[in-house]
């Protein structure tokens, strides 16, 4: 049996690399050796936070950051298709609406986020980037959703997160959805500010809180 640790340094290598045959190669060697699969997914959200670092930095291209999010969520695929061949059964939690708010298109975070969800046993519906805040809540209304997470990236789009959830005041909806916002300015004590119910600074924090919600 392959060492643990020594399979998250060649997960995290051939992410980077944005190798899809290793990065599939170790997903199977890692199911195989029967290791928590929370590990391995959070050392490929490190790998992608190291892909966004050097496309910020120019480093990488557009076409190289694209691709490693579609790996990303091909891994995801076969991960779940492999549970469900060892009738492993991945229980829903809950269901989450996820999105960027209006005018923002940074989607790298939230994309990551949304795939961890999924495999920690959450419903994701991620409706995309740059919606409005009412698209949000229509989402959420239509999918029964019992949290609503949202990320901003700029100072320019982060009121659209307070707009967000004055809008489910406004609709009388709010005690019925928790709300997880996120980003690169958002903090926990602007979180609270707005009267959101947490801030979000990684992927794996999301899933720590959303299980913290429907627990």
């Amino acid at each position: 049996m392959p060492a643990k640790e020594e399979l998250l340094v060649e997960a995290y290598e051939s992410f980077v690399e944005i190798d899809e045959k290793k990065v599939f190669n170790v997903i199977e060697k890692w199911i195989d050796s029967g290791y928590e699969i929370k590990d391995l997914l959070e050392k490929f959200a490190e790998a992608l936070t190291e892909i966004g670092r050097r496309f910020e930095e120019k480093e990488y291209f557009l076409a190289q950051l694209v691709n490693s999010t579609l790996i990303f969520d091909k891994a995801y695929k076969l991960i779940a298709e492999n549970m469900a061949e060892k009738a492993i059964e991945m229980k829903g939690k809950g269901t989450i609406v996820m999105a960027t708010v209006r005018n923002d298109t940074h989607d790298l975070g939230k994309n990551i986020a949304a795939s961890m969800l999924r495999i920690a046993g959450f419903n994701v519906i991620d409706i995309g980037k740059d919606k409005a805040a009412s698209e949000i809540i229509d989402a959420a209304v239509d999918n029964e959703a019992d949290i609503i997470a949202v990320s901003s990236m700029t100072s320019t789009t982060m009121r659209n997160l307070e707009e967000l959830i004055g809008l489910l005041e406004e609709k009388e909806i709010r005690q019925n959805i928790k709300v997880i916002v996120s980003g690169a300015l958002v903090t926990q004590e602007y979180a609270d500010s707005i009267g959101a119910d947490a801030c979000a600074r990684t992927a794996t924090e999301a899933v720590e809180i959303a299980e913290t919600f429907v627990s």
